[in-house]
C-alpha cells in the first residue's frame, strides 16, 4: 500500500550581510557586540559565523593577503571554510563583518557573491566624516610602526605639490567610499546596498550600534546591555613617543611584537588619558568640510539607502583653535615618557611572572642563585672563545692569543705534558720540530759518534730544552 505522496522540502534562502567597513568608521565596536552577543543572536535565528577572526582569515584569503605571526599560513582554505559554516545555517540571517572586504576589487566582490550564490547577498558599508578619519587614520598609521609625521602624512592625503604619495594612495584606497560602493555595487543589485553612518563626537555608542541592527535586520534591543568596545584614542603627546619609538626600533620588531608592545600594551594604558586629544587643526577644517559636502551630494544622486544621517559626514563648522598634532612640547613628551615607561614596566613584570609559572612548571623548579651565577660565567666564556675564532683573522692579536690557546689544548699538547710527566724528552727533529725518541716496543736509539755520555755507558743526553 502506498503511502502519502512527499513534498519537497523548499529551504529558504537566508540573507546574508557582509559589512565592508570602511576602516574606522566603528567597525570594532560592532564586531564586538557581535561576538559578545553570538549565542543571543544564534537563538534567534542569526549566525555570526566563525567568530572575527575567522572572518578575518577568509578575507585575507579572498584578497590573497599573507600575514605573519600567529595566524601565518593559516589563511590558505579560511574562506571556503567560512562559505562552509555558512551554507550549513538553517536560519533566516547571517552577519559577517570584517572591514578588510573594503580592499576587494572588483573580481574578488564577484568570487565571494557567487560562493554564497545560495542566499541573498546584502552589502553594508560604514562611513565617518573626513575630520576624525584623517586624524585617526594617521593614528592607526604609527600604531601599525609607521614613522610618518602628522605634517608629512596630511600633505601626501591632500595631494600637496612635492609630498610623498605613499601615504596618500594608501589612505584613499582605504577610505574611498564611493569605490567600494562601485565595487560591491557592481556585483549586488542597488537596493541591496546600504550606508551607515557613524554619529558625530559625543554621540553614545548605542546609537551607532542601533543603526547597525536597524540596516542588518537583527532582533530589536540588541545588543542589550553589552558594554561598547571601542578603539580609545592616543593624544597629542603620547603619539608622539610612539612615533619616536618605532624610528628607534625599526625592524628590530616583527609585526607580532610591535603588536604585543605597542597596540595591547602601550596604546590600551595610555589611551583615553591624556589632556590633549586629537583634532583635526583649524587650518584643514575647510578641506574636509568641502570633501564631506562633495561626498554628500553624490551619495543623494545615487540614492542609496541611508541608516543613519548624511549630514554626519561634514565635520562641523567650529572647531576649538589648536596646535598641529605634532606640535608637542618637552613638558607634554617627558610625562608621556614616562607614563609609557611605566607601562613597559608593568607588562614586563607580568610576563616575568608568567615566565616563572611556565618554568615551574614544565622544569619542577627554579634555578638556584648560586646556578644562574655560574651558567652565566660559563655562557659568557663561550661567548668570548666564539668571538675569538670569528675575529682571529682580521686582529693580529686575537690570532696570536688564539694560536696559544690551541698550542695548550690541541692533543699534541696534551702528549707532550704525559711524557714529560714519565720522564722522557723530545728531541728536536729536523727543521727545529720535536719528535718521538721512541715508539711503543721500538729500541732506544745509539748515541751519535762523538756524543757526550754520563756515568753509564749508552744513556743519552738530551739537548738543551728550547725556551
Amino acid at each position: 500500500m502506498c503511502g502519502p505522496a512527499r513534498v519537497p522540502s523548499v529551504v529558504a534562502m537566508a540573507d546574508v550581510f557582509l559589512h565592508v567597513g570602511l576602516y574606522k568608521t566603528g567597525t570594532t565596536t560592532i564586531q564586538g557586540a557581535l561576538a559578545a552577543t553570538a549565542d543571543q543572536l544564534a537563538a534567534a535565528g542569526v549566525l555570526f559565523p566563525g567568530g572575527h577572526r575567522a572572518q578575518r582569515l577568509a578575507a585575507y584569503d579572498l584578497l590573497g593577503q599573507r600575514v605573519g605571526g600567529e595566524l601565518r599560513g593559516e589563511s590558505a582554505g579560511a574562506l571556503g571554510r567560512l562559505v562552509d559554516l555558512v551554507s550549513a545555517h538553517d536560519g533566516p540571517t547571517v552577519v559577517v563583518s570584517e572591514e578588510e572586504l573594503s580592499l576587494a576589487r572588483p573580481r574578488q566582490a564577484r568570487r565571494l557573491v557567487r560562493a554564497l550564490a545560495g542566499d541573498e547577498v546584502h552589502v553594508v558599508v560604514g562611513a565617518r566624516d573626513m575630520a576624525r578619519t584623517l586624524v585617526s587614520a594617521w593614528q592607526q598609521t604609527i600604531v601599525n610602526g609607521g614613522t610618518t609625521s602628522w605634517a608629512e602624512f596630511v600633505a601626501s592625503v591632500r595631494g600637496q605639490e612635492g609630498a610623498p604619495p605613499g601615504d596618500g594612495v594608501s589612505f584613499h584606497w582605504r577610505h574611498d567610499l564611493l569605490r567600494v560602493l562601485d565595487t560591491w555595487g557592481s556585483v549586488v543589485p542597488a537596493e541591496r546596498v546600504r550606508l551607515v553612518t557613524v554619529p558625530p563626537r559625543g554621540t553614545p555608542g548605542a546609537v551607532l550600534l542601533a543603526r547597525f541592527a536597524d540596516a542588518v535586520h537583527l532582533p530589536a534591543g540588541w545588543p542589550g546591555e553589552q558594554q561598547d568596545l571601542r578603539n580609545v584614542s592616543l593624544g597629542a603627546a603620547e603619539l608622539e613617543v610612539v612615533r619616536r619609538l618605532n624610528e628607534a626600533v625599526g625592524e628590530r620588531f616583527n609585526a607580532a611584537q610591535h603588536r604585543f608592545v605597542i597596540e595591547a600594551g602601550i596604546r590600551s594604558r595610555l589611551a583615553g588619558s591624556t589632556a590633549r586629544p586629537l583634532e583635526l587643526p583649524p587650518e584643514h577644517l575647510p578641506w574636509a568640510r568641502s570633501y564631506g559636502q562633495r561626498l554628500v551630494e553624490e551619495l543623494e544622486l545615487r540614492e542609496v539607502p541611508v541608516h543613519g544621517d548624511l549630514a554626519d559626514l561634514v565635520p562641523p563648522e567650529v572647531v576649538a583653535p589648536g596646535r598641529a598634532l605634532d606640535d608637542v612640547t618637552d613638558a607634554e613628551l617627558l610625562a608621556a615618557s614616562e607614563a609609557a615607561l611605566v607601562s613597559l614596566a608593568l607588562d614586563h613584570g607580568r610576563l616575568f611572572r608568567r615566565y616563572r609559572r611556565a618554568f615551574v612548571d614544565r622544569e619542577g623548579r627554579l634555578p638556584t642563585p648560586a646556578e644562574v651565577l655560574s651558567s652565566q660565567v660559563r655562557a659568557g666564556g663561550f661567548w668570548l672563545r666564539k668571538q675569538a675564532v670569528h675575529h682571529a683573522d682580521r686582529h693580529p692579536l686575537v690570532a696570536r692569543a688564539s694560536d696559544v690557546y690551541l698550542r695548550r689544548t690541541a692533543p699534541s699538547s696534551r702528549w707532550r705534558a704525559t711524557t714529560r710527566r714519565r720522564g722522557r724528552r723530545p728531541v728536536a727533529a729536523p727543521g727545529g720540530r720535536r719528535r718521538r725518541t721512541t715508539t711503543p716496543g721500538s729500541r732506544r736509539p745509539r748515541p751519535s759518534a762523538g756524543a757526550g755520555t754520563s756515568a753509564g755507558a749508552g744513556s743519552v743526553v738530551p739537548p738543551p730544552r728550547r725556551r
